[in-house]
């Protein structure tokens, strides 16, 4: 009894607001879906923790298929094509590991429009297999 009573209670109460019944949620529901797939500029392609090793042998013979696009103290960030495809390869380092991440951009275009929030957003975040 008292759970149908509290059904009713929330249906009751719910059907009140009007955020549920506005204009602007159902134009928000409608758009959604859309502003979601277009913000997906790129794709994680991988993601691990080197080991000592594979640090070391990247640092002294770096692919000559890449090139350097950011160089700092905690993150490196190297590009190459692969047809027409941009492939980012993005080191961070830290005290304790050093991670590896490949992201895959559509093409040279969608690559160089959002570059500078892409490096953005790996500065600001720390890059974990978590």
């Amino acid at each position: 009894m008292k759970c149908a009573l509290f059904s009713v209670f929330m249906v009751l109460f719910l059907s009140g607001c009007t955020i549920y019944r506005s204009e602007g949620r159902k134009q928000f529901e409608s758009e959604a879906p859309g502003k979601v797939s277009a913000t997906a500029n790129f794709e994680l392609k991988s993601c691990k923790k080197e080991n000592r090793f594979e640090t070391w042998f990247h640092e002294e013979f770096p692919s000559s298929h890449y090139e350097m696009v950011v160089m700092g103290n905690d993150l490196e960030v190297w590009r190459t094509h692969r047809g027409v495809k941009v492939e980012v390869k993005a080191i961070q380092k830290s005290d304790s590991a050093v991670h590896s991440c490949i992201y895959e951009f559509a093409n040279d275009i969608v690559w160089n429009l959002y570059k500078e929030s892409f490096i953005r957003e790996l500065e600001d975040n720390v890059m974990t297999l978590e």
